[in-house]
């Protein structure tokens, strides 16, 4: 038994150092030109917890064996654990949330936005490639259909986001005609809501169909439904498995924003 238990400990160890070391990683990611966000700094972050936790779990489970036996100990650690488990099962209800959303159930919707991602220079990053291929698959299967191009120029870029879709997409053989382009937005919540102008501009369908990655769907459809869509679908952009679990974190807090704001 006490074999045993040591294995364990063993594995729990080099799991808690594995995932520190990979947050850590995409931590670090941004000094090679890759994307920063609230997830990999949140990441780093619980990646330094766990990296001190597996390091020092002996400590840690001795330190409190030793505390626990008095009763202001006792109170300290069950509420630290009660308050844990309660973060945690949060947690877990909310990621299983998006990865519920992370999915196509688009069906025949007339009106598609198209979320844009980082331009380098005026070339669309490897994430806005998928979304802008995504749509396009789209568009093709669905003729009658139009695209709202949502995305403004930002740091870096030298065309705004809804150009180099626009630009992508004319290229492959999308009739211009069928394209509207917002180029203003900054968030997500200014795509939608100005989106939502462009729409109601030219008499387009409200009901909508919205093209993102994967992890990006829940908390896109929960904007659309505050900006009075009544009727959301989802496209779903397939994201890498190296990088969902940063963003799938990073969404979570963004839910949890959005949910506590709406």
């Amino acid at each position: 038994m006490k074999t045993l238990i040591k294995i364990v400990k063993i594995l729990f160890r080099l799991a808690l150092i594995g995932f520190g070391c990979y947050y850590m990683f995409m931590f670090v990611r941004p000094v090679f030109g890759v994307i920063f966000n609230i997830g990999s700094v949140l990441g780093a972050f619980l990646s330094l917890i766990a990296i001190l936790v597996g390091i020092f779990l002996n400590k840690i489970i001795d330190f409190c064996k030793k505390h626990y036996q008095s009763k202001k100990g006792k109170i300290l650690l069950n509420t630290f654990f009660t308050v844990f488990t309660i973060g945690l099962l949060c947690f877990s209800l909310t990621l299983g949330s998006i990865v519920t959303s992370a999915k196509t159930n688009a069906k025949n919707e007339s009106t598609v936005i198209i979320l844009g991602c980082a331009v380098r220079g005026e070339k669309p990053s490897y994430t806005l490639n998928r979304r802008i291929s995504t749509a396009y698959d789209y568009l093709t299967d669905h003729p009658d259909s139009v695209a709202v191009l949502s995305g403004g120029q930002g740091r870096g870029e030298n065309i705004s986001e809804a150009q180099c879709m626009y630009n992508v997409l004319t290229e492959k053989g999308i009739d211009p005609d069928r394209l509207y382009l917002e180029d203003k937005s900054t968030n997500t919540g200014e795509n939608i809501a100005f989106s939502k102008q462009i729409i109601e501009e030219n008499n387009l369908s409200t009901d909508i169909a919205v093209v993102s990655s994967d992890y990006h769907l829940k908390r896109a459809t929960m904007i659309c439904k505050k900006n009075g869509f009544d009727n959301v679908h989802r496209i779903s952009s397939p994201s890498t498995y190296f990088d969902k679990p940063t963003f799938y974190l990073r969404e979570v807090l963004g839910v949890v924003k959005e949910f506590i704001i709406r």
